[in-house]
């Protein structure tokens, strides 16, 4: 029987813990961060149970308990009265050499694509419920902060890079390959950011410029990337193929998470 990895991505709620992307909170964006995790443990072999939305902290565990998790992975993001608070923060019930091992483990990968070349931090905290009532061993995971805007605009909404990390790191820690070639045909293809690639948007914000945070309008339709371009998690748009890459025939920015 494969082992069976547990995601339990943060459950405080609609709009709670609010995001600085506009429409974000942290239930939101760390449950696309699990699902891709999980799509990666189950093509190297693992059975993988994402929690429910609907289930609060005790559902969870019973739950991972019932199913024999080999290991409980609840997925969060941190926040901060200070903007520049930044950190990548993993839990355990104990500092001992089999909490260090997962930890050795996971936190390597993590820091690998966390912006800034910033060390993780390893902290004891047996007092959180998610850490001392799972039968499993815990890892308890605070991917960056949703107050920060480096944090939100360069790591937090990549689930499918931040995703893959954790569930290479899982990997790592139980000895397995991380099987990409097979994640790759049961993943969706990651989408094209070419210039004149086509985008179908559905009432999606658009923004005057790559860094201002109220949205002008909202568009829907079939928009062309303009020139292909990433800066500050946005990209131009134009309304017309004919259009691509010619100046002074930006439609707008819109977020390259809306894509």
């Amino acid at each position: 029987m494969a082992n069976l990895i547990y995601l339990s991505p943060s459950n405080h709620g609609k709009n709670s813990n609010k995001c600085l992307k506009e429409n974000c909170y942290e239930d939101k964006h760390t449950r696309p961060i699990a699902e891709v995790c999980a799509r990666y443990l189950k093509a190297s072999g693992f059975d993988v149970i994402v929690a429910k939305e609907s289930q609060n902290m005790a559902a969870r565990c019973s739950e991972s308990d019932a199913r024999g998790a080999a290991l409980h992975v609840p997925i969060h993001t941190n926040a901060s009265s200070s903007p520049s608070a930044r950190y990548l923060l993993f839990m355990f019930y104990k500092d001992s050499d089999v909490y260090r091992k997962i930890y050795n483990a996971v936190a390597p990968r993590l820091e690998a694509i966390y912006p800034g070349n910033l060390k993780a931090q390893f902290w004891k905290r047996a007092t959180l419920y998610e850490i001392n009532r799972p039968k499993a061993k815990t890892i308890y995971c605070e991917l960056g902060f949703h107050t920060n805007k480096t944090d939100t605009d360069k790591f937090i909404h990549d689930p499918e890079m931040v995703g893959k990390a954790l569930a290479q790191g899982i990997c790592d820690y139980f000895g397995v390959p991380l099987k990409t070639s097979t994640a790759e045909t049961t993943i969706p293809a990651a989408p094209s950011y070419s210039k004149g690639t086509a985008v179908k948007l559905k009432n999606t914000p658009l923004y005057a410029n790559s860094t201002t945070k109220t949205a002008a309008a909202r568009v829907t339709g079939t928009y062309y990337l303009w020139d292909g371009k990433v800066v500050s998690s946005r990209m131009r748009i134009t309304n017309s193929k004919a259009r691509v890459g010619l100046k002074g025939q930006v439609t707008g920015w819109i977020n390259k998470a809306d894509i």
